[in-house]
């Protein structure tokens, strides 16, 4: 069995999988937040779980799909994302060290939901596909021949920083998103990125000014609550949104041309999402006979596809296992 770690902003979430991607003893807890947020807190919080389940069963190995960009080949962490105390940790290193010298793998989050769907989901039999997340940020990952397609400094399908509309005169006071610390600060600026035009967290905070709230007290059920209640404002965003992933995924497609594009996070998982992106594809269509073999479809894994592909991973780096 092998112990495979899923490191969000909020949680971490872990499990033991079999060689096949079977998943057993599933569980999770808070992720340090506040002044516990520091690397020594996050590596002992994933040296007790280890402890716990090594007297389940005999393990093998350790996968962990977390954010930021990850060199796979030297377990190195560059960034972090919502975790920027692992900026510039040898991850794989240090947690080897605590795991009685077991392997370690690290993937980045959206590239893990990949090579799920390459391995064992909707993408699965693919030489080539696109895989686009929608949650906090909006993450990508690029299969090519059922491996994950990294590109110059790992930057092959960092998709949240697309430049999506940026003026003339918002370039002199650019600085580097690497110097914020606040996480809020991030989702908020600059503009022109992507993720402030497409991501769930856009939606909530927008919906959060719009009513009132704050942005940690609106659902992504509750967006859509309200949206079937009839509210204009939510409707016309909403489909604003869904134009804009639409868009992209046509300007991926012509850029690559994968066999299948793949839309995943938990907001997919409404039928309503799904319907209003491929709608506006279907439409954007008619432009060219190019876009004519252009593919749509949703993740088969939503909730375990980063468990799943990190395990994938894993498989990949250290028992050079091919699709």
């Amino acid at each position: 069995m092998y112990l495979v770690f899923d490191i969000g902003g909020t949680y971490i979430k872990y499990a033991l999988l079999d060689t096949n991607g079977n998943i057993s003893r599933k569980n999770k807890t808070p992720t340090p937040d506040g002044y516990e947020a520091t690397k020594e807190n996050f590596l002992n919080t994933l040296t007790e779980i280890y402890k716990e389940y090594k007297n389940y069963s005999k393990i093998e190995g350790v996968a962990v799909s977390l954010p930021g960009q990850i060199d796979v080949e030297k377990g190195l962490v560059y960034g972090g994302g919502a975790l920027p105390y692992l900026d510039m940790a040898y991850l794989g290193e240090e947690l080897s060290q605590r795991f009685d010298g077991l392997n370690v793998a690290l993937e980045n989050d959206a590239k893990c939901a990949a090579l799920a769907e390459a391995w064992i989901g909707n993408a699965k039999g693919c030489k080539s596909a696109a895989v686009i997340v929608f949650g906090t940020g909006i993450g990508g990952g690029i299969i090519f021949d059922g491996k994950v397609h990294h590109g110059v400094d790992m930057a092959a399908g960092e998709v949240s920083f697309w430049l999506d509309s940026i003026q003339m005169e918002e370039l002199p006071n650019i600085k580097p998103i690497e110097e914020l610390t606040a996480r809020e600060d991030f989702m908020d600026y600059p503009k022109g990125l992507w993720h402030n035009k497409a991501s769930v967290m856009y939606l909530r905070k927008t919906i959060a000014r719009y009513k009132g709230m704050h942005y940690k007290d609106v659902s992504g059920e509750m967006i859509y609550q309200w949206a079937e209640e009839g509210d204009r404002y939510i409707n016309v965003l909403l489909e604003n949104v869904y134009l804009s992933i639409a868009k992209q995924l046509c300007n991926i497609y012509v850029i690559l041309a994968p066999e299948i594009i793949l839309i995943g996070g938990g907001i997919s998982s409404r039928p309503e999402f799904f319907e209003g992106v491929n709608r506006y594809v279907n439409q954007i269509k008619n432009f060219s006979r190019i876009f004519r073999s252009i593919k749509i479809n949703t993740c088969k894994y939503l909730n375990d596809s980063n468990m799943i592909g990190a395990l994938y991973n894993y498989k990949q780096l250290y028992l050079k296992e091919e699709n």
